[in-house]
């Protein structure tokens, strides 16, 4: 089946999935507001027919908003903290917390909702999107428990050196949120979520892919959290987040994108020594692939962590490395699993999708070409065809150092192989990178496999041992080293990333002694509460 004959006519498209456009004017900044002026229009990546043309289907408009308008969500935020005196700060933890559960109970409705959005503004397969809904919303009440797990341990008295006293978890002030396109509601609440819980005030800016859902939590957010305690503002990020930074008045900011925009971001603020930073960066997550690796685990776990979501994803596989001894086998067999791959609809029992855009696609083409007219191979059969957004995946051989997908990271079904015939020279791809955020290590072994796990966890944030890079569990830590991340985002660590830990104490004389037990039983919560 060609390419071209997946692209569907808008009347084959099945009732369920399709899409009713949504013109949205309002923004969340001290209250929901009405936006009269201009729009951006919002397209799908998903190429439909329409009689004998085929076009990128027109999915609605978003407020285009200026630096004034972050200015106002800015001032809203720093109203709403009041230096920590406002009314969502003041609130207890456990007042927090069920603002929140009531947060998740009015957004749970909206699944299929919000999964659709996903589908139609990301190409993401609808199954998934409906996992990414309900991940989010698992995410938010392991998240609730855990902070008051956390609190709870925190605060119990601690006596040492004749000094006693209690931790208590305190907020920082304003969180500025930016996700990306490819998990469009996980990675913003995700980080938001935490935000609020400690009682900061949050600044989401929508993704620019993605951010269309943002319409549907709107009313909700204005509901069930104080005036100016949650903003989120739509528009172009070069416009609206360099106003917010430039400002001083951000101490959070909670990014998921590039090094360079990060960089960039950071360098805007006149006081980035008070900037608390979580950062979720680039990847070029490897697999290696020893001699005595079991063959069906590490084809099938392979294509999984490299061809998720079309491999536009930070935790994807984007280089596999095989040793020489096995490399003939292992490309054979991944070569025939690709060849049964055929891209679809993301409504359809498929793997692969629509990449996230036309202008991803054209950059995904330019790789795959440099590759190429550098000397690299395609081994499967219509490896990198491409009709508008549907691409196949190729499989490239041949791969030097001297092409750009060697170190860029490709976020896309591009699946590079490199041979190696010695540990350390698959060691030294991980060990010379720019990036750190985690490898796999496929191999049956224990000693070697204890090698290089020993090895590579010097230079990346997690090593997975026969599968694939990924983020979850989300009670395990997620972070990076080098330019793949700053901070770590697993359930506990999220939440000590948006919090200060702030120290109660007195020395134990005996007057002392008695007030301090006289102000724990008069006060349960935090003093600050």
């Amino acid at each position: 089946m060609t390419l071209l004959s997946r692209i569907p006519d808008w009347n084959d498209i099945p009732l369920h999935a399709r899409f009713t456009p949504i013109e949205h004017g309002t923004y969340l900044a001290g209250g929901l507001r009405q936006w009269t002026g201009r729009g951006t229009e919002v397209y799908s990546p998903i190429p439909v027919r329409n009689i004998d043309e085929i076009s990128y289907i027109r999915l609605g408009s978003l407020p285009e908003l200026e630096a004034g308008h972050a200015k106002e969500a800015l001032e809203a935020a720093l109203s709403a903290f009041a230096l920590g005196d406002g009314p969502w700060p003041s609130f207890s933890l456990a007042q927090r917390a069920q603002h929140v559960r009531d947060f998740v109970d009015a957004v749970r409705p909206l699944r299929e909702r919000i999964a659709r959005h996903i589908m139609w503004e990301v190409g993401k397969v609808y199954d998934e999107a409906l996992n990414e809904f309900d991940r989010t919303l698992e995410y938010t009440l392991e998240t609730i428990d855990a902070a008051l797990d956390l609190d709870r341990r925190e605060r119990r008295d601690t006596s040492l050196q004749q000094v006693v006293g209690r931790v208590d978890l305190l907020p920082i002030g304003v969180a500025l949120c930016v996700g990306p396109y490819n998990y469009p509601f996980y990675e913003t609440l995700t980080n938001a979520i935490p935000a609020l819980l400690m009682g900061n005030s949050v600044i989401i800016k929508a993704p620019d892919r993605g951010g269309l859902l943002y319409a549907h939590l709107l009313p909700m957010l204005a509901e069930h959290f104080p005036v100016g305690t949650v903003s989120v503002l739509f528009g172009d990020g070069e416009v609206l987040l360099p106003t917010l930074m430039e400002s001083g008045h951000i101490d959070i900011l909670a990014f998921i994108g590039t090094s360079a925009v990060a960089d960039a971001l950071i360098a805007a603020h006149p006081r980035p020594h008070r900037l608390h930073l979580v950062l979720g960066l680039e990847a070029k997550n490897a697999a290696i692939v020893l001699p005595d690796a079991p063959m069906d685990i590490t084809v099938e776990e392979c294509m999984k962590g490299a061809l998720a979501f079309n491999g536009q994803r930070c935790a994807a596989i984007k280089m596999i490395l095989v040793h020489e001894n096995i490399a003939d086998t292992f490309i054979g067999e991944l070569r025939a699993a690709l060849e049964r791959i055929e891209p679809g609809m993301p409504w359809e029992d498929v793997r692969l999708t629509p990449v996230s855009s036309p202008a991803h696609a054209d950059w995904l083409a330019e790789l795959l070409e440099d590759a190429v007219n550098s000397g690299a191979v395609i081994e499967n059969h219509g490896g990198g065809e491409r009709h508008f957004t549907l691409m196949r995946p190729a499989l490239l051989t041949g791969v030097t150092a001297d092409m750009r997908i060697f170190e860029e990271e490709q976020f896309g079904p591009l699946l590079p192989v490199l041979r190696f015939t010695g540990e350390q020279e698959a060691l030294s791809y991980i060990r010379e990178s720019r990036y750190g955020q985690q490898c796999s290590v496929f191999g049956q072994t224990p000693a070697q496999l204890q090698r290089i796990v020993t090895a590579a966890s010097r230079y990346v944030g997690r090593v997975n041992i026969n599968g694939k890079c990924q983020r979850g569990p989300d009670h395990f830590p997620f972070t990076g080293k080098r330019d793949s991340a700053l901070g770590t985002v697993s359930i506990e660590d999220a939440l000590r990333r948006f919090c200060i830990s702030t120290v109660v104490a007195t020395p134990e004389y005996p007057a002392n002694t008695l007030l301090w037990k006289k102000l724990q039983e008069d006060d349960q919560e935090p003093m600050y509460s």
